[in-house]
């Protein structure tokens, strides 16, 4: 008989921390970003500006692509022909709630499957048949 396959729950807790650890870094990152007051000043400075735009056309990059990876093509035409950055901020925003929903979905079909999983075992040692 084949072994079973090892239970999913395994990467279970070390996927949640790893990415737990993730979003608290990203917001920490987040509100550590400078004032409107702070940026202003540092426009005024030419490589800065340079710079931003460098790294801003590489981050619209990353981020079209990875909407493109994940099924959402149309998602990722429509932010690339977005112009204003609040506008891409929500695109970027609305892809990541529905990413977000999917994995809770996804957990509570397995979640589901592994309570399945554990009634049919009980079930099935019942001794119903004769």
């Amino acid at each position: 008989m084949a072994e079973p396959d090892p239970p999913r729950e395994e990467a279970g807790p070390e996927f949640a921390r790893g990415l737990f650890d993730s979003l608290v870094l990203g917001t920490r990152l987040g509100n550590e970003l400078p004032t409107a007051e702070q940026r202003g000043y540092a426009e005024t400075f030419p490589p800065f500006n340079q710079a931003m735009a460098l790294s801003g056309g590489q981050l619209s990059g990353m981020i079209s692509g990875f909407m493109g990876q994940q099924a959402q093509q149309a998602a990722a035409e429509r932010f690339g022909q977005l112009e204003d950055a609040s506008d891409r901020f929500e695109s970027v925003v609305g892809v990541s709630d529905r990413l977000l929903e999917r994995v809770d979905s996804d957990l509570d079909a397995a979640r589901g499957l592994k309570n399945h999983a554990v009634v049919d075992a009980a079930g099935a040692g019942g001794g119903g048949g004769g």
